[in-house]
């Protein structure tokens, strides 16, 4: 039995508490076993963060500010850590000693680590690195100028602002000189965040502006020149023989990733049918994936971070596979566990010592501010010679600038790195440094930039085209840009723009823009559709089908109609952006925007409309009127069979309804009905409604053109009504109405005599006419759809019950 050994083990520390009948719970302290202290620590790092939001959102602040100011009020001598109790033996015990007791951080600390691996991960699957071959010489003179002014200001600024009391305690990781962590000032202030500009762009509502895509482009690069730095110089640190064998294991790393699980995801991407979920297996085989590749470059001395992000690249962003993956980890990694990182960042900071330490902190400070300016200048500069506007250059500058999650995960790390031994009240006023300047910048930035840019303002300066301007020009052909959400919108566009009638002396040019929501991906993607391209019958894309439709329809007007297809991958808040960025380049005189009630919603084949949130595309729609450079029709979807068809019915007429009241809208409304008068198979009806016979200023319905009197009012509509009249006298197919009403509930009552007796109604969003005529708002019919008008929300309703498709066009303010 010599062979026996004996060996002594610690048992290990309980998880659970007993609570207050435990004879171990110390009452004095009031410190808690680690689970329930960990999620005491959980519930103040979550909820605290929420609340303080509620305040700090309504001044452009982004959520990680709350998050980290969350975790600086639980520190001691700050807020809430201010010292409450004062025990007999001379403790001074306070909410951080018992929430944030330092025995009980760990377990918290590691959870925080966690969730950033991931969320890194998640990173690296919205970016696509094949981008970077599409960048011009401009985007990589700015990003590497970006990156690189900063860092040289801060190695040559650094030995400047040195102090020999302070330099006795260099930090280890880097060979140049300066005082205690100038390097890591200069390595975070001169890192640009890829995913950290993009969120923050999507935020302000300006990710697929002009500028937003800039930024986006130079974060990039800018992005992958640090990550090529970071890895220079922790292979400088090593010795040759160490340096091969990290080199080896990285290979091989990067065979596994790009040769092995690329071509496995691409597999099941294209193994996946369309609309239907990625198998729970793949996911589960690539979040172990994630957790080997971070634990082998922990081991060679990287950050798990570092290996998770390049794995995520491997990963093809978009549907199926990345928008699952993102979808899965959205909420519980980033909503969940993610402000615990932060709040954690919060926590190791340290006013305490302030005064004691204030030679460092000022050091520190002008070394903070000198890297910002260094990087502003590094954009201008370059800009100038290669063609931006100062302005634009300073405001990119600035927008570089910004920092966010991935700084705060390099910052949270930094302590982990440094022995126990190394830690001194400079240590810890370095991390209080950073943390502060990373929270400053943000702070002041993110306002200065929401204020400084408006992408709208080139939409307002830009001449505003309508269908009556274009008429009355005689333009050659008629340009329409067609929005389509899903396929359910493909027939009744098609159908209106059929109706339409385009000839040999005005040919019809369709600009078809498919409406998708960035999901799955950080960058926005305009995309043009090659034109007769051939489309397999087989594994076909939304898009392609959607194109394939339209060019169907090009095909059947031959030389007739033009047709060219576009697919837009931003987030709805923006979507706006590029829908009018479309539309002044393409110069259309109307927007066509379908829209479908979500009270009336009626699917077709196309199950993917129960997908798209109705309050985004009530915003969307309310941002495309506020911002159009052009007349916008809204076309709410009907379900006959007219409606539904995807070209002419034989022997049956296509019936037209237009509902005249009176004002710019309307007239803009008949314009387009009268465009449809020459062709055979649509009938056209004209039915004008009249009030009383005098009609004053105080009795009419506000417009917001208040630049035209009333009278000149009556006097467009009479014109415009006679004109259509004189063609009624010759054409057997027009047909034109007055009716009579004396109040809202007449009006409703005529309205509803008409709903059987239309394929299309063509009205306009607002109207001049008497007040009295038009039902009220708070009505049942008329409550919900401001963004329809008063009488389109009434028509449209589902007590209307109307079978045809409804068009509502709204003209632009300044058009007279």
């Amino acid at each position: 039995m010599k062979w026996l050994t004996f060996i002594k083990c610690n048992r290990p520390g309980m998880v659970n508490s007993g609570g207050l009948i435990n004879a171990n719970f110390d009452k004095n302290s009031f410190e808690f076993s680690p689970l329930p202290s960990l999620a005491l620590q959980m519930v103040c790092l979550l909820l605290v963060p929420r609340l303080l939001h509620s305040v700090l959102s309504r001044f452009r602040q982004p959520l990680f500010v709350s998050q980290i100011l969350a975790g600086i009020l639980f520190t001691e001598g700050v807020g809430l850590g201010t010292p409450v109790i004062h025990l007999d033996d001379g403790r001074v015990v306070g909410i951080p000693s018992y929430i944030f007791p330092s025995k009980n951080m760990e377990s918290l600390d590691l959870l925080a680590h966690f969730s950033s691996v991931f969320f890194i991960f998640k990173v690296g699957v919205q970016m696509d690195p094949k981008m970077l071959k599409t960048y011009g010489l401009r985007t990589y003179i700015l990003g590497l100028s970006c990156y690189l002014c900063p860092l040289i200001v801060g190695i040559k600024l650094s030995d400047w602002l040195r102090n020999d009391s302070i330099l006795r305690l260099r930090a280890t990781g880097f060979n140049w000189r300066g005082f205690l962590g100038s390097q890591r000032i200069s390595f975070v202030f001169s890192l640009v965040s890829f995913p950290v500009i993009a969120y923050v762009l999507t935020d302000l509502n300006i990710l697929n502006s002009d500028m937003g895509h800039l930024a986006l482009q130079v974060a990039m690069v800018a992005n992958f020149c640090h990550l090529v730095g970071q890895t220079w110089d922790i292979l400088a640190l090593l010795t040759p023989e160490q340096g091969m064998f990290i080199v080896l294991i990285l290979v091989g790393l990067f065979i596994f990733m790009f040769f092995i699980v690329r071509p496995a995801a691409l597999w099941i991407v294209k193994n996946t049918p369309e609309g239907k979920p990625v198998k729970e297996i793949y996911i589960l085989l690539i979040m172990i994936s994630v957790l080997l590749c971070g634990l082998v470059t922990q081991y060679c001395g990287f950050e798990a971070t570092d290996g998770a992000f390049f794995l995520g690249l491997a990963i093809p962003e978009g549907p199926p596979l990345g928008t699952t993956i993102v979808d899965k980890l959205d909420y519980m990694i980033t909503t969940f566990l993610m402000p615990l990182q932060m709040g954690v960042v919060g926590l190791k900071t340290n006013f305490r010592n302030f005064k004691k330490t204030f030679e460092f902190i000022w050091r520190a400070t002008v070394l903070m501010i000198c890297c910002t300016f260094a990087k502003i200048i590094g954009v201008v500069i370059p800009g100038v010679f290669l063609g931006v506007p100062i302005q634009d250059g300073f405001l990119l500058g600035l927008i570089m600038n910004l920092k966010g999650v991935v700084e705060v995960c390099i910052l949270n790390n930094y302590k982990d790195f440094m022995p126990a031994k190394d830690y001194t009240r400079y240590t810890y006023a370095l991390n209080t440094a950073l943390i502060s300047g990373v929270v400053m910048s943000t702070t002041i930035i993110t306002p200065v930039v929401k204020y400084l840019y408006d992408p709208t303002v080139k939409y307002s300066t830009t001449k505003r085209r309508s269908i009556l301007q274009w008429k009355n020009e005689n333009k050659t052909d008629f340009r329409v840009l067609a929005c389509v959400h899903t396929r359910d919108d493909v027939p009744n566009i098609i159908r209106l723009l059929e109706a339409s009638n385009p000839t040999k002396f005005c040919p019809l040019t369709v600009y078809v823009l498919h409406l998708v929501e960035l999901v799955g991906r950080a960058s926005p993607l305009l995309i043009a559709h090659p034109r007769h391209k051939s489309i397999s019958s087989s594994n076909t894309s939304k898009s392609e089908r959607i194109v394939s439709a339209f060019q169907q329809f090009e095909d059947r007007y031959d030389n007739l109609a033009y047709v060219q297809s576009f697919t837009t991958i931003s987030p709805y808040a923006s979507m706006h952006n590029d829908i009018c960025s479309m539309s002044v380049e393409k110069r259309t005189a109307l927007i066509l925007f379908p829209f479908c009630r979500q009270d009336t919603v009626f699917l077709g084949d196309d199950m993917s409309r129960q997908n798209i949130s109705n309050r985004s595309i009530k915003n969307l729609l309310q941002n495309l009127l506020c911002n159009s450079p052009c007349s916008v029709g809204i076309l709410v979807d009907g379900n006959n069979y007219q409606a539904q068809s995807t070209c002419f019915l034989p022997d049956m007429p296509y019936r037209v309804i237009v509902l005249f009241f009176g004002g710019p809208d309307d007239r803009e409304a008949l314009v387009f009905a009268m465009n449809m008068i020459h062709h055979p198979l649509v009938f056209v009806t004209l039915v004008r409604f009249y009030g009383h016979e005098s009609l004053t200023s105080d009795e009419v319905i506000g417009y917001h053109n208040e630049s035209i009197s009333i009278e000149r009012h009556k006097f467009l509509d009479e014109e415009l009504v006679d004109h259509f009249r004189i063609k009624t006298m010759h054409d057997e197919t027009l047909m034109y109405k007055e009716l009579e009403v004396n109040d809202g509930e007449d009006t409703i009552w005529t309205l509803q005599s008409l709903k059987e007796d239309f394929d299309l109604m063509v009205l306009g969003r607002q109207q001049i006419t008497h007040s009295k005529i038009i039902p009220e708002k708070n009505t049942d019919w008329c409550d919900q759809y401001e963004e329809l008008g008063v009488i389109g929300d009434m028509v449209t309703s589902p007590d209307y019950n109307a079978k045809g498709s409804i068009l509502i066009i709204n003209q632009q303010k300044d058009i007279n």
